[in-house]
């Protein structure tokens, strides 16, 4: 578990910097909660190596939660809690700004927390981590990567990840129908290591890329993507069957392939028309 400390904090957030400890203080409590939350809700094991990590989402969730409930001021270096009544408040225009950098940058904190966990095999097994990877854009940072906006055109982080999830869910369920279940089953449960392998041209790889973008256009409605996408992929697994075992295996692979009977004159149930 990591120690809470200002330094850390003001490396995190630069934008409260603050020669006294007043902000850090006020923020505290924030960080305290959250805390607790990191290290239980999200199941992070206590000996977790990668404590940069856990700091910056905690550290920057913890401020963002916090300021509607500060008084803050301009200062040289950002931002810090009011010290008395004859400075001036920051404007609302500007702390909106803040606000809305902080989620950004809390919520992309997350995102790389969560990518640093899944290659932990014990996380990457649990309960928790099925929950939340289930489909093959499981999280914001996934979802920009592809593509994938509102139907505003606006990038995706966490709140707008949660508004996008029947989407990206039946995105994924019309992805696995084309490649079949066993082959987006296997998809899913290997995303992360096989990143960490040398794959260069692998199939499976390969098929996890076109499922990406194929789903990336499902989401944001751009049909005539869909089409060609929805062709390029399937073209894809018929070229790349015997390299993609699971498809190859599948009850899918079957229909595919399927060979309509064409009756011929030397077939042993040919029928005179």
């Amino acid at each position: 578990m990591i120690t809470l400390s200002q330094t850390a904090f003001e490396q995190y957030v630069p934008a409260f910097r603050d020669a006294e400890s007043r902000t850090y203080e006020a923020i505290l409590p924030y960080m305290e909660a959250f805390h607790d939350t990191v290290y239980h809700a999200m199941k992070v094991p206590h000996d977790f190596p990668d404590t940069a990590k856990v700091e910056a989402y905690i550290y920057r969730n913890a401020a963002h939660r916090a300021l509607p409930h500060l008084d803050l001021v301009l200062t040289d270096n950002g931002f810090a809690v009011v010290s008395n009544s004859n400075l001036a408040p920051a404007s609302r225009d500007r702390v909106a700004a803040l606000q809305e950098r902080l989620r950004e940058e809390k919520d992309d904190a997350r995102d790389l927390l969560l990518f640093a966990l899944c290659e932990t095999e014990a996380w990457r097994t649990s309960d928790e981590c099925r929950r939340l990877r289930s489909t093959l854009l499981w999280c914001p940072m996934l979802c920009r990567r592809y593509g994938v906006t509102t139907p505003e055109g606006r990038p995706v982080f966490l709140r707008e990840f949660l508004a996008l999830l029947p989407q990206i869910e039946a995105a994924h369920y019309e992805t696995a129908r084309i490649v079949s279940a066993e082959q987006a089953h296997w998809l899913l449960q290997h995303q992360d290591e096989y990143d960490r392998t040398d794959t260069t041209g692998d199939a499976r790889i390969i098929l996890r890329e076109h499922c990406r973008r194929l789903m990336s256009a499902l989401i944001t409605g751009r049909r005539d993507s869909v089409r060609a996408l929805t062709t390029r992929l399937q073209e894809f697994l018929n070229l790349r069957a015997t390299e993609l075992p699971e498809y190859n295996g599948s009850t899918k692979f079957q229909a595919d392939h399927f060979t309509p009977y064409e009756n011929g004159k030397n077939d042993p149930c040919f029928f005179f028309g």
